[in-house]
């Protein structure tokens, strides 16, 4: 009988352990390929339908009239000097990647950078990644992005194995590279502030706590 009870439980695991393992890509939940409905999405078909427009800016490129239609206020920029994303080489601390967001989406704004980095919720999918050229040549045109991003931002360690956003915490060199044999610091609402905004510019007053 407890020879019995074991294969049994063995069983158990193996299948717990073979959900966990199924790729993500696979049915039932094809990320990469399902149909997705976050506010990038819906905007991405209205522009090909001819329904949206983004005006170009002089100064700022399609940045300004992107976070309009997605109604991301300018408010809310946090400015990143760590050299910890997409465009990491064109990142310092006298040029810093900037943050924009609000309740369901990202972008991302590297100084003379190729594309504008966005991150997307969908209600079922989850977090959705997509770029948009900043080039003035042609028409801009949001692209999905399912493989490039996703070398960050599908990490067992960071996003639970799924892709997903994260908030991290680095030591920073002179030149903004992460110092990674020090060890890094990811940010949800356990972290002790002695362990937040490391890479990060922080303005305002915190009175005798210290950060990164």
């Amino acid at each position: 009988m407890k020879v019995l009870k074991s294969a049994f439980a063995l069983v158990l695991i193996l299948a717990s352990q073979a959900v966990v393992a199924q790729d993500y890509d696979e049915e039932p939940i094809r990320y990469s390929s399902a149909a997705v409905d976050d506010p990038v999405a819906r905007l991405a078909r209205r522009m090909a339908a001819g329904e949206a427009t983004l005006r170009w800016d002089a100064d700022h490129g399609w940045l300004p009239a992107l976070l309009e239609a997605l109604h991301i206020p300018v408010s809310s920029q946090v400015l990143v000097f760590s050299k910890t994303s997409l465009q990491r080489e064109r990142i310092m601390p006298e040029r810093p990647r900037a943050l924009y967001f609000n309740d369901e989406v990202y972008v991302g704004m590297v100084q003379n950078g190729t594309v504008l980095e966005i991150a997307s919720t969908d209600p079922r999918q989850g977090t959705i990644f997509y770029s948009l050229p900043t080039t003035r040549e042609r028409a801009p045109e949001v692209e999905r992005q399912t493989h490039e991003c996703l070398q960050c931002h599908d990490s067992n360690a960071f996003t639970g194995g799924v892709p997903g956003l994260m908030l991290r915490s680095v030591y920073p060199d002179l030149d903004g590279r992460p110092i990674l044999t020090a060890g890094s610091h990811v940010t949800d609402q356990r972290t002790p502030f002695s362990q937040r905004w490391g890479g990060w510019y922080v303005t305002g007053t915190y009175g005798d706590s210290l950060h990164l």
